[in-house]
């Protein structure tokens, strides 16, 4: 379960610094501003703010650190009452990046977006989002 969770952990963390790089103006995926939208947004064409950014960030970083205090618990000496918290936080999270790999593959919901999204999606945000969902699913049971 170590390996579990501190790669998950490190991993959610990747995304959230993704997040700050694009508060900071960082067109990585993309090669300017619209085709990033298109590769990470889907459609539309203005990009969320910066404090959008941040704001998305802090929560990862936040979900990011749920697998660490999960896993030294009971070496941080928290109680069962905050342990519970903790692992209802996990579950959370796991309905949450679970239902986003899922409603990926739901062909009305695509239908909207733009192809490039689309095929990003498929290959890697709905598996990496399905990935990260059981990973917190199995490390609150």
């Amino acid at each position: 379960m170590y390996i579990l969770n501190i790669s998950t952990s490190i991993l959610v963390f990747l995304l959230a610094s993704i997040h700050i790089y694009w508060a900071f103006g960082g067109l990585w995926p993309g090669k300017n501003q619209q085709d990033l939208i298109n590769k990470v947004f889907g459609r539309g064409n203005k990009f969320p703010s910066p404090f959008s950014c941040f704001v998305v960030a802090i929560g990862l970083v936040l979900f990011s650190s749920l697998p660490v205090f999960w896993l030294v618990r009971n070496d941080l000496g928290i109680s069962p009452q905050y342990a519970k918290m903790i692992r209802y936080s996990m579950i959370f999270v796991a309905i949450v990046f679970l239902l986003r790999g899922i409603i990926g593959y739901l062909p009305w919901v695509t239908k909207h977006w733009e192809p490039i999204f689309v095929r990003y999606t498929i290959r890697m945000y709905n598996p990496l989002s399905l990935l990260i969902g059981f990973s917190f699913l199995l490390m609150s049971i």
